[in-house]
């Protein structure tokens, strides 16, 4: 069989700003072009219009969505995955070749005429739906937020993993770390694709501009970003800092208290948050800027971090995460930090060196090419035509 339809189990949205969608855009792109028929299973029925805005026109020849009070049920981060079994069924017998994001459970539902080396898991994250050591910034503002984390914590310590023969594919060496140990069937990694040819950029830079990239979310630190920026900058009071990405249902607090800690620190007028960006503007902002923050830790490489490369800026990233030891390699392409005032030094550090021409930007705008969607294609084809 030529594996011509090929099945994507996504249990995220697609249809919003963030890196998560954009890496499956991406994913769906470059099957497009390598002359796949996409047949995408999601709890949501994504607003294409909105998928076009945000990074561009993709072709997907079917969906298989929930409706209905089950397409509620299915908000809940682990039981969609079994409420989405009817679904799942409709689409391995449309397809010839599954590839599951992060998957589990539903390899157990394959139908018995597939052939199960035709189910592949691209692991981008770990086991878990969220990273427990993050739990400290969770904020329960009603009983309901109560008993959604306890039933997500209590159904998590039950998800089961995926069976042992199932192919799995990290996104990098920090998602396939986190699986060591577990017996399964890990293989080589699958980086997430990067459109490095649209970022990239060797030019001058017509802005003092910082800028903290990727979803606006509190998983992701962004306080911390805030705060080694107002400390980093404190001589160099000409650089501004745009806060841009996509939002999610737990945003909106979460920019307020981003807000009342911009306004504490006295930046306001330094400060710019840009909701929900185009795809354009995120390549506009990252080609205006000299540098970018990434303060999330222990997690995997950050595809904005790659953009950023890409676009020729400087890269400080958390020590404690792929992003630094991974995709800057412990440093050898950017530069890392352990705390807030280690990373206001650095930022400082990079500012003075930027002033006096140090820093010399295009051994990482290649590195960042170690990630474009061309070598993920290469990779994909070797997975699909196995």
């Amino acid at each position: 069989m030529s594996n011509k339809k090929i099945g994507l189990v996504v249990m995220g949205r697609i249809d919003v700003g963030g890196g998560y969608p954009r890496v499956i855009y991406d994913m769906i792109k470059v099957l497009n072009q390598i002359g796949k028929e996409v047949y995408l299973l999601t709890p949501f029925n994504p607003d294409m219009q909105k998928v076009q805005e945000f990074y561009g026109k993709i072709e997907i020849k079917k969906l298989y969505c929930l409706k209905g009070l089950r397409k509620t049920l299915g908000l809940n981060d682990i039981l969609r995955r079994w409420i989405m079994k009817r679904e799942f069924l409709k689409m391995a017998k449309d397809v010839d070749f599954i590839i599951d994001v992060d998957g589990r459970i539903m390899d157990e539902y394959l139908p018995k005429s597939f052939d199960k080396n035709k189910y592949v898991i691209w692991a981008v994250s770990g086991i878990t739906s969220k990273p427990l050591q993050n739990n400290h910034l969770l904020e329960f503002k009603s009983f309901r937020d109560i008993l959604k984390f306890s039933s997500e914590s209590l159904f998590g310590f039950f998800v089961k993993l995926p069976n042992k023969q199932t192919k799995i594919y990290p996104l990098d060496k920090w998602t396939k770390n986190m699986f060591n140990g577990l017996g399964l069937n890990l293989k080589e990694f699958l980086y997430p694709p990067i459109q490095t040819k649209l970022f990239k950029f060797l030019g001058k830079k017509n802005k003092k501009q910082i800028v903290i990239l990727g979803r606006i979310d509190p998983w992701k630190n962004i306080e911390d970003s805030i705060r080694i920026f107002d400390e980093g900058t404190k001589d160099n009071l000409e650089y501004n800092l745009v806060i841009i990405g996509g939002v999610a249902p737990t945003s909106r607090e979460y920019i307020l208290k981003l807000e009342e800690l911009i306004d504490k620190l006295g930046i306001k007028a330094r400060v710019k948050i840009i909701k929900n960006p185009s795809f354009e503007e995120i390549i506009k902002q990252l080609k205006n800027s000299e540098i970018v923050i990434d303060s999330q830790k222990e997690v995997n490489i950050t595809m904005t971090s790659i953009e950023a490369m890409a676009a020729g800026c400087v890269v400080l990233a958390h020590k404690r995460g792929g992003t630094y030891t991974e995709v800057l390699e412990n440093g050898k392409y950017g530069f890392g930090f352990k705390s807030i005032e280690e990373g206001a030094k650095k930022l400082k550090e990079i500012i003075d060196k930027l002033k006096a021409k140090g820093i010399n930007n295009k051994e990482s705008v290649k590195r960042a090419e170690n990630f474009s969607l061309e070598k993920f294609e290469e990779r994909l084809k070797k997975i699909i035509n196995v």
